[in-house]
């Protein structure tokens, strides 16, 4: 679908949080109108249908992800199906309904509970700002004392968490480290390797008028995990939430201590 340099202009007002939904709909009502070209008229049209119809277009949740979930370069981790199982049990939580029966007044798209799946740290679907966010990891370790001092390690990461001593295995920050995976992929002698592979989580993560960075769960935990992390979280919201808040706001007012503990995780912990 081609799109006028105008409508293009106008695109980047629209919140990029619903960008991509909104670009869906506006190429989809394009077609409806007999036209491949998609002008201001298109994105004008859509948005006044929008608001005039904007709570049936809430479905309760958002699962978002980032382009890696095929080919991307940056992708860390070998195909699995993450996504597919997360929107199954989310469909399933019928969180619309729920919604209906908590919020005051019509349903708005920030009433959403919002999932967000990036399958490496660069985070392009934002994972750090919405309730549920997941992101692809690898621990990296050394598992032997072979180093060669080739520097290829050092020169690949880019947060400066590998430290080679003048001999015996390289050194790894952990707290530095975003488990990216990249030094393993260049170590020839196959000093640094994979030692874990999964998922970072991050919960309560939020924009609006009181933003926050969500907070990450302690470790890297392997798909059956993440699921399990998932429908505890669902629970939790289900049970704290009053008026369509954001997971974030329930997480501060249980507070964090608390919430760990629903999770069944060690508060504190990295």
């Amino acid at each position: 679908m081609r799109w006028s340099d105008q409508a293009l202009k106008e695109m980047e007002r629209v919140p990029f949080f619903i960008r991509k939904m909104v670009k869906r709909k506006v190429e989809e009502f394009t077609r409806q109108q007999g036209s491949d070209l998609v002008r201001p008229y298109h994105l004008e049209e859509c948005r006044r249908r929008f608001m005039a119809n904007q709570e049936n277009e809430v479905r309760g949740y958002r699962l978002e992800t980032c382009f890696g979930a095929k080919d991307c370069e940056n992708r860390v981790l070998g195909p699995n199906t993450l996504v597919e199982r997360l929107e199954e049990f989310l469909d399933k939580q019928d969180l619309q309904q729920f919604l209906r029966k908590r919020v005051k007044g019509p349903l708005k798209m920030h009433h959403e509970f919002r999932v967000s799946v990036s399958f490496c740290p660069n985070a392009c679907s934002r994972p750090q700002i919405v309730d549920l966010g997941i992101i692809g990891a690898v621990r990296p370790a050394a598992i032997s004392s072979e180093c060669t001092f080739c520097n290829l390690c050092l020169d690949k990461c880019r947060e400066g968490a590998i430290e080679l001593p003048s001999h015996g295995k390289p050194l790894i920050d952990y707290e530095k480290c975003l488990f990216c995976g990249h030094c393993t992929s260049v170590c020839q002698p196959s000093v640094l390797e994979r030692e874990k592979e999964g998922f970072r989580v991050m919960v309560g993560g939020k924009l609006g008028r009181h933003p926050q960075l969500a907070y990450e769960l302690p470790g890297i935990f392997v798909q059956e995990q993440v699921l399990d992390i998932a429908e505890k979280v669902v629970d939790f919201y289900r049970r704290q939430c009053a008026g369509g808040e954001r997971l974030g706001v329930l997480v501060n007012r249980v507070g964090i201590k608390e919430f760990y503990r629903f999770l069944g995780l060690p508060y504190g912990k990295k």
